[in-house]
């Protein structure tokens, strides 16, 4: 857990309307999933959640560092992404729970707003404009992203040559680590 005081000049508000995926959100609306989070301090090393467990909630970093890893098909943990203030992760656990497809790990003592899929499910329920703007947002990211991965494969596929060494390498690696294991 954090030692200093910097929860105490934790603003939400301003956080939660500085991300895109509540940037089309009103001052009240922004109010509401505030209202909606509740606010977590995590120490270095404490696993946020794993690959596998069930996708409960969304986390937005608003002090500190986590870091993305997933399992890749050899065992080895493969690093994705390293997220700071400002980042979210596990959007898609407010509209479709199921399972986690990466784990998070804390990297440096953070303080996260915690969106849980009961509460947006709530502000669901009760019709809440600020719910129907996130999930239009979040459809149109996720839509964005799937645009350009598509596009990536379609990359790689089109001169696959290109990538090939990039390829070879990565797997004499993984034989490198399966040997040592």
């Amino acid at each position: 857990m954090s030692s200093n005081h910097d929860s105490d000049r934790l603003d939400p508000q301003a956080i939660i309307a500085s991300l895109e995926l509540f940037d089309a959100l009103s001052a009240a609306e922004i109010a509401e999933i505030v209202d909606a989070c509740e606010v977590v301090k995590v120490a270095r090393g404490a696993q946020l959640f794993r690959q596998g467990s069930q996708a409960d909630a969304l986390y937005i970093v608003a002090i500190g560092e986590v870091q993305v890893q997933s399992l890749g098909p050899a065992g080895a943990n493969i690093q994705l992404a390293t997220l700071g203030a400002g980042s979210v992760v596990g959007e898609i656990s407010l509209i479709g729970g199921g399972v986690r497809s990466a784990s998070v790990e804390v990297t440096q003592d953070a303080t996260l707003l915690r969106l849980s899929h009961a509460a947006f499910h709530a502000l669901r329920e009760a019709k809440s404009m600020a719910a129907y703007r996130v999930v239009l947002q979040l459809a149109r990211i996720l839509g964005e992203r799937r645009r350009r991965t598509e596009a990536r494969v379609n990359e790689v596929f089109a001169d696959p040559a290109e990538f090939l060494d990039d390829f070879e390498s990565q797997v004499h690696d993984m034989l490198g680590r399966l040997k040592k294991a």
